[in-house]
Formats: C-alpha cells, sequence, structure tokens
C-alpha cells in the first residue's frame, strides 16, 4: 500500500492496481520466464503520456438526461469493499454509481464486472461508453524486445455477446493471453494516445491504447447496466477457442469473406452446448440455417454487391459476420486497372513526372499534385506497385487493347529514364534530390521482370538485372525489402539465355542468405522497427530460394519465421480483420486524412498471403493454401466498384478521439493488393 498500488495473485497470475484510480498497471504472468507485462504500465515507465488515468478498467462514459449530454470518467476511487474473494471499487458521480468488481475463478481465470447503477429520478441514457484495455502492442525496442515482452492484440469487438480480444506474445512462445465477454455487449472499439513523436518510441511503432466499447443502452433509475468479461491464459488459438466457448462464446466462421456476386459463402457458429431460440438473419430478412449438437450452418449470397452483416441470434444474445460482396473478381480488377491507365496517369507532357502513374484523390476526382511535398505522395516509391500490377494483370489478358500496353512503355520511360540514373541508381522523385530509398530497387527490378514476361522483351529482363546488382551495391546484402521478384529474375535470365547473369544473381541471393541466416529472429529496425513486413520478406526469401533450388535448408529457415509471421494475422470473421496482418501507421503516412489507427486492411497484408501460397506451393500443406487466398480476397476489398483505390481502411470506431471507420480517400499504393492476388495464379503454377 505504500508504494500506491496493491498486489493480487494467485497460481498463475500477478495483477498490480493502483489504489488511487483502480486501475491495473500490471498484468503478469507467474510462470513466465521474461516477466512480462501484458499491458502498458501507467506510471510513465512505458510512455509519459500513458498515465494513471488510463489503467486498465478505467474508462469513459457519456450520459444524456433531459437532453444534454456528458461525459464523466472513472479513475478516482470513492470506496473499495473486499470480501469473499471479491474486490468491489466504487466511484460516485451524481446521477450514478459505477462499480468494478474483481475476482479469481475456480479455473483461476481473472473475473471483470463493470456496472452503471442509476441513483437518479429518471432515465438515463448510455451514449456512449468505453473501457480501457491498453494491451501492450508496441514496436518499441525492435525484434530483441518485441519477441518476448510485446503482443500481438487481435480484437473481436464487433461480435456483441461474443466480443473477445486474442493477446498472442509476438514470439508466439506460450502463454498467451485471452479476455472473452461473459455478459453484456461489447460492440467496438476505439484508439487513443497514439502520438507522432518521438517516431522510434510513438508513431508508426505504437498502435495505442486500445478502448473496449460498451453496446448503448437507457438505464431506468434505480436501474442497473454492465458487462462482464473473463481474463486467461491460453496456449494458442485451439486454446482459446476452446477456453472462450467453455465460458459461453459462439466462435463465428466463414469459408471465405470477400465474395463476388453469385457466389456464396459457408458460415460456422460453435460454441460449448447447443443453443437454443436461434435465428439467422441478414437485413432483417431470416436466412436458412442447419443445427447439429453444438454447431450451427448456413450458405448465404447476395444479390447486390456491398457490406453483409449475418446476425445469429440466440439465448436472447447475438453474434455476427461481416461480409463484403463484390462484382466478379475479373471485372473489378479490369476496372481498377482502366481506373489507373484513364485516370492516374500524368499526361501533362510539361511535367517532368509524364508518364507516371499518381496518387489519385478522389473527393475531387483528380490526380494529387503533391504540393506541397510530402514523401509517401510522391511518383515514385510504393506507387510502382501501379506499373507491377498492370503489366502481371496483363500477361492474363493479353488481348485486353492497345491502350494499356502504350500506357506501359510510357510508364518505362519515366521509370527507366526519369527515377532512375543512366547506372540504375533508383530514387523515388524526378529531380532525384529526395529519399534514396533501399525498397525501391526490387520494385523497379519486378516491374521490369513483369514486363518481359508480358513481352519476351530481353531489354526488360536486363534492367531487372542490372536494378538488382546497383541494389546491392548501395545497400548490401542484409536490407529486408518487400516484393523482391527473386525466383523470376533468376528463371527468365535464363530464359533469355543470359545464364552468366542468372548464376551472378543467384549468387547475390545466396549472400542474402548468409545475412538473414545470421541475423535469425532478430531481425534489424527499418522504417518501422518491427512489424509484419520486416518478417515477411524473410519468409517469402527463404520460400522462394527453396522453389528455385530444391535446396531443404531455405524451406527449414523459412517455416521458422512463417510462424512469427502468422502472429500478425487475426481470424476474427470480418473480412477487415481475417487473416489480415496488424498494421497502425500506414494511413497517416499515405492517405489524405493522416490518421493513425488500425489499417485493416492495408495492401502490404497481402504479403503474408503470399508467402502461404509460396508455403502451400512448397509442401502442399492445404490450410496454407486457404489462408491464403483469404488474406488476398480481403485485401481486394480496398478497390472500389467503381475501379477507385483506397489507400486503407481505418478500422476502429475512433482514432484519438475523432470519427474512423472509412477509406481513405487517396488512390495510393493499394494496388500490390492488386498485383499480389492476380500473380496467385502464376505461383500456383511453380514447381
Amino acid at each position: 500500500m505504500s508504494l500506491g498500488y496493491s498486489i493480487a495473485q494467485n497460481t498463475d497470475f500477478i495483477i498490480h492496481t493502483d489504489m488511487k484510480t483502480g486501475g491495473i498497471e500490471k498484468i503478469i504472468n507467474k510462470n513466465d520466464k521474461y516477466h512480462m507485462n501484458w499491458i502498458f504500465a501507467t506510471d510513465g515507465t512505458d510512455l509519459e503520456w500513458f498515465t494513471p488515468e488510463f489503467g486498465w478498467g478505467l474508462g469513459f462514459i457519456t450520459i444524456e438526461k433531459e437532453g444534454r449530454q456528458e461525459t464523466f470518467k472513472w479513475n478516482s476511487i470513492s470506496k473499495i469493499v473486499t470480501e469473499n474473494g471479491k474486490t468491489v471499487i466504487s466511484y460516485d458521480f451524481p446521477d450514478f454509481v459505477m462499480k468494478i468488481t474483481r475476482s479469481f475463478d475456480q479455473e483461476g481465470s481473472l473475473i471483470e464486472n463493470f456496472e452503471v447503477e442509476n441513483t437518479s429520478t429518471t432515465n438515463l441514457k448510455v451514449v456512449d461508453m468505453g473501457i480501457y484495455t491498453p494491451f501492450k502492442d508496441w514496436y518499441k525496442g525492435g525484434a530483441e524486445v518485441c519477441l518476448t515482452e510485446r503482443c500481438h492484440a487481435h480484437i473481436w469487438a464487433g461480435g456483441h455477446n461474443s466480443s473477445y480480444v486474442n493477446a498472442i506474445r509476438m514470439g508466439t512462445e506460450a502463454p498467451h493471453l485471452g479476455l472473452v465477454v461473459t455478459e453484456g455487449s461489447i460492440v467496438h472499439y476505439e484508439i487513443i494516445n497514439v502520438r507522432d513523436l518521438p517516431r522510434k518510441v510513438a508513431g508508426s511503432n505504437l498502435r495505442g491504447g486500445i478502448t473496449l466499447k460498451v453496446e448503448p443502452t437507457t438505464i431506468k433509475s434505480g436501474g442497473k447496466y454492465g458487462l462482464s468479461w473473463k481474463v486467461f491464459w491460453h496456449q494458442g488459438y485451439a486454446d482459446f477457442y476452446k477456453k472462450a466457448k467453455e465460458s459461453g462464446t459462439v466462435i463465428a466462421q466463414a469459408d471465405k469473406y470477400f465474395v463476388p456476386v453469385g457466389e456464396t459463402t459457408n458460415l460456422r457458429f460453435s460454441s460449448k452446448d447447443k443453443l437454443g431460440n436461434v435465428s439467422c438473419e441478414v437485413e432483417g430478412k431470416t436466412i436458412p440455417f442447419k443445427q447439429i449438437g453444438n454447431e450451427i450452418t448456413a450458405t448465404y449470397g447476395a444479390k447486390t454487391p456491398g457490406d453483409k452483416v449475418v446476425t445469429l441470434k440466440y439465448d436472447g444474445k447475438q453474434t455476427v459476420v461481416n461480409l463484403y460482396f463484390s462484382i466478379p473478381t475479373a471485372a473489378l480488377l479490369k476496372k481498377r486497372v482502366d481506373f489507373i491507365v484513364d485516370k492516374q496517369q500524368m499526361n501533362d507532357k510539361s511535367d517532368p513526372r509524364y508518364g507516371a502513374y499518381m496518387v489519385y484523390d478522389n473527393e475531387i476526382n483528380s490526380i494529387h499534385v503533391n504540393t506541397p511535398f510530402v514523401v509517401d505522395h510522391d511518383e515514385g516509391g510504393e506507387r510502382l506497385g501501379m506499373g507491377v500490377a498492370i503489366a502481371n494483370w496483363l500477361q492474363q489478358n493479353p488481348k485486353a487493347g492497345a491502350k494499356y500496353e502504350k500506357s506501359l512503355l510510357s510508364y518505362y520511360d519515366f521509370v527507366r529514364n526519369k527515377l532512375q540514373t543512366p547506372d540504375y541508381k533508383v530514387y523515388s522523385t524526378t529531380d532525384h534530390k529526395k529519399r534514396h530509398r533501399g525498397y525501391n530497387y526490387p520494385w523497379v527490378a519486378a516491374y521490369y521482370a513483369e514486363l518481359y514476361k508480358q513481352t519476351k522483351n530481353p531489354l526488360y529482363i536486363k534492367d531487372c538485372y542490372y536494378t538488382m546488382r546497383k541494389w546491392f551495391q548501395e545497400f548490401g546484402y542484409g536490407f529486408y525489402a518487400v516484393c523482391v521478384p527473386i525466383k523470376k529474375s533468376v528463371d527468365y535470365l535464363r530464359e533469355a539465355g543470359l545464364n552468366e547473369e542468372a548464376d551472378l544473381l543467384l549468387n547475390d541471393y545466396r549472400l542474402v542468405a548468409k545475412e538473414y541466416d545470421k541475423n535469425g529472429i532478430n531481425y534489424p529496425s527499418h522504417e518501422v522497427v518491427f512489424e509484419q513486413s520486416i518478417v515477411s520478406p524473410a519468409v517469402n526469401f527463404y520460400l522462394e530460394m527453396y522453389l528455385l533450388t530444391k535446396e531443404d535448408k531455405f524451406l527449414v529457415e523459412g517455416k521458422k519465421h512463417l510462424a512469427l509471421l502468422e502472429a500478425f494475422n487475426g481470424q476474427q470473421p470480418d473480412y477487415h480483420l481475417n487473416e489480415i496482418g496488424i498494421r497502425h501507421w500506414d494511413g497517416y503516412w499515405f492517405g489524405k486524412r493522416a490518421s493513425w489507427g488500425d489499417t485493416m486492411p492495408h495492401y502490404w497484408s497481402a504479403l503474408t498471403g503470399r508467402a502461404y501460397i509460396l508455403y502451400y506451393q512448397a509442401t502442399g500443406d492445404k490450410e496454407y493454401l486457404r489462408k491464403g487466398k483469404i488474406c488476398l480476397e480481403n485485401n481486394l476489398c480496398n478497390i472500389r466498384d467503381n475501379g477507385a483505390g483506397a489507400a486503407a481502411y481505418i478500422y476502429p470506431q475512433k482514432v484519438n478521439g475523432k470519427a474512423a471507420e472509412f477509406y481513405d480517400p487517396f488512390a495510393n499504393d493499394q494496388d500490390w493488393a492488386l498485383f499480389f492476388y492476380d500473380e496467385m495464379n502464376e505461383l500456383l503454377k511453380w514447381k
């Protein structure tokens, strides 16, 4: 007590509670050799702005009374009572009392109940209510720290009475932490406390404070309203689902979540016991289902494009599956390619960026000219994905028409003669005064490789070769780049009769392997110090090297990294989330809104889908084919039905208090997802 906090513990948990606020400062597994605190400390030792008022279990509530709204925060204890193994913390307000009750159950899980009691003489409308659950999903310290002392928080806060959070240690070593709703309903989450600077501490590396949103309601005078959840340790997804179902959670799943109109998806809802009073609905209309024991199945197909929410009602409760129905995929991809060629190519010959594929502003229906200059909105960098995607699409649609080939030739002239120097150095801008960036070289090389495959002109594979050699000269062999055309570059050089060049490039790749082998899972920091697109390059690299050489050592190494890559991906029943990697900075750097917050999905999460497809090709494991397809399909939601693109979808309800849940207005870079989806057909033919 003299330290200002109390310690509660059992055989598994060590919990530190701030005795001034009632918020939890530490959640630790007693038997964890790393002694990891799974949440942000609120004493300033983690981040100076994570202050005591943001402790676990604290929060805010907006009450409407007689037409007037006011927001209250519970963070100063009025009363504490401990008896019969339960601690009840009370917070008194003029019209209501907030009570938090904490205890351990017989299995050793932490049980928390949050109850609002209306002590006024009139009805109180709960307009908004959020509870802080600041899981330590944070990249500070890089891989060395993250793999043992950080977690990926996979949030399913749209599941109403079956909402949950599955927090997986980033290094995948159990124990992991789970949270499931046992009473009441959670309908979304928001992110608080994201800061721009210092960048190495916050910014791109900080997901922010996760806040679970309780379903709004009206509380009658003298009435009570609340929520209970269970927090427990588990060994991984299978164990999490088992324990969740034992706690009353209904686990919802679908065969696919991004579904072309005219196709159907199969839905499954599983529980510990058989559910009663069951119905299944979409937009208020019932759909057929089958119930056998503790499993419910249904098949659904929509007649029109758009979001479709399948709601399972059971025993007075509900949970959902969120689907997206698209126009037929082939038509969607063609619309996107047409949009780029017709609207996003710089056709002003007086502009030095003539021929470039540019960022497009969907709000004003115009190319974004990038004035004033913003580095991630320039004419180079990730925008190269548009050229890569169109060249690959043309390979599969060779009779599409001359306008696409003309557009690509103009883009080739721009890339080769304006972004690059004669000796193949790559810049992000035509003035060669901005970033000289390691990521850009493989993207240029990938464009040339796709042009070669489309045209069989040896000029392009030579350009690919010289670009890659220049990359190694400038950046060495230890850079973890994304979308390196490893197998394609060597195979296409041999196809063009350039065997000496193929051997030299393959030797370069072997030197990369030595650097990656030396690092192991201690990935070096890049623009973000640890992230999904630092791990995915290692997986894609090793698997491509295996498929290229058939040397088992590469498959063995690839499998080691694959487990870490999988940990970034969630399995929630929502097309934004299922098999989508956690990312939370891309909307800020690449979007018009410059918003932090979970980008679900963001196109680079498709790198994981590509890795899954490669692993399937290497091993024949069909589970990775299934997962890979879901990942690549779900990423297509950032391509709209009219062909417009969205840099990312900002998934949370709010970020730093501002409304989110939007597709960013900039079409910026999402076409890498188009490329990875189209390329899948090619990868599935690799032997």
